[in-house]
């Protein structure tokens, strides 16, 4: 009977393939090709597993932050604004774009002008990022602030001196609107929808004073 202290494990034989390994261990090239693989293998599913678990933690997180940005949207708008522009997650932004574009286009919006002014930093990062889905969310939402508040953005600087906060906000946003269009016109030369509407909203800003 052989002795089964002297027979090679199959792990001896893997680390005898993969560090060539040639001390008399009994592998035949066929076995040696499937030891290989299946070492190849483990690893290959050993980084999967870790990439999975990070995957995973970044998915917790962004839904731990999206249930947060509910909560304070249905609570308080302000406070919602502030929790974005400190969090600076792209992606949650972009979630939240659509709501705060439809959100906009109601007779009473919560978002205020004031809100807008602060959100148009963030919204200009979504706006150079190279995802065009990102970016036509990013133009929506620029769209719909023109839209509710062109009266006011269309209006002569000097009818907007008394001081009052709401118009010191148009100024700021009508001077934030011209500035990412000098940057941005780039956007209009995207072929299909998104460049259609990247021209729609040149086509608004070209008239402001």
């Amino acid at each position: 009977m052989a002795n089964k202290e002297n027979e090679p494990t199959c792990s001896d034989c893997v680390r005898a393939v993969r560090c060539g390994d040639k001390r008399g261990l009994p592998v035949n090239s066929a076995e040696a090709s499937r030891m290989a693989e299946y070492s190849d293998l483990s690893e290959v599913m050993f980084q999967l597993s870790k990439d999975h678990e990070s995957m995973m933690r970044v998915l917790f997180g962004r839904s731990l932050r999206l249930k947060v940005a509910q909560t304070l949207w249905r609570r308080n708008t302000s406070e919602f604004v502030n929790y974005l522009i400190r969090i600076q997650d792209a992606g949650v932004l972009v979630d939240y774009l659509p709501v705060l574009t439809k959100d906009l286009q109601t007779e009473a919006p919560c978002l205020s002008l004031g809100c807008c002014v602060e959100l148009m930093p963030q919204v200009k990062a979504i706006l150079a990022a190279k995802y065009e889905e990102h970016i036509a969310v990013g133009l929506r939402w620029v769209q719909s602030v023109i839209e509710r508040w062109w009266p006011e953005l269309s209006e002569d600087e000097e009818k907007l001196r008394d001081g009052r906060s709401e118009d010191r906000n148009v100024e700021v946003m009508k001077q934030r609107l011209k500035d990412l269009w000098k940057e941005e016109t780039r956007l209009c030369l995207v072929p299909g929808s998104t460049g259609e509407l990247a021209t729609a909203i040149g086509a608004y800003l070209s008239q402001l004073p």
